[in-house]
C-alpha cells in the first residue's frame, strides 16, 4: 500500500528525511510505502486524497 502526503504551500525542499529514510517531494507530494504521517504532520503536511475522475456522461438523442 502506498501513502501520499501533501506538502504545505510554501514547502520548497525537494526531499525530506524521516528516521534515516529519504523521501522525494514531487509537485508538492511525498509518497511512501510506510505511514509516516506522525513525522510529517507537525511540519504542516496533510494526507493526500486522490479525487476520483469525473465521468463524462454522454447522452444519445
Amino acid at each position: 500500500m502506498s501513502f501520499k502526503y501533501q506538502a504545505p504551500d510554501l514547502y520548497k525542499s525537494t526531499c525530506i528525511v524521516v528516521a534515516g529514510q529519504s523521501y522525494e517531494v514531487k509537485n508538492g507530494l511525498v509518497e511512501a510505502k510506510e505511514d509516516i504521517y506522525f513525522a510529517l504532520q507537525p511540519i504542516g503536511f496533510t494526507r493526500y486524497v486522490d479525487e476520483p475522475k469525473k465521468a463524462v456522461a454522454g447522452t444519445a438523442k
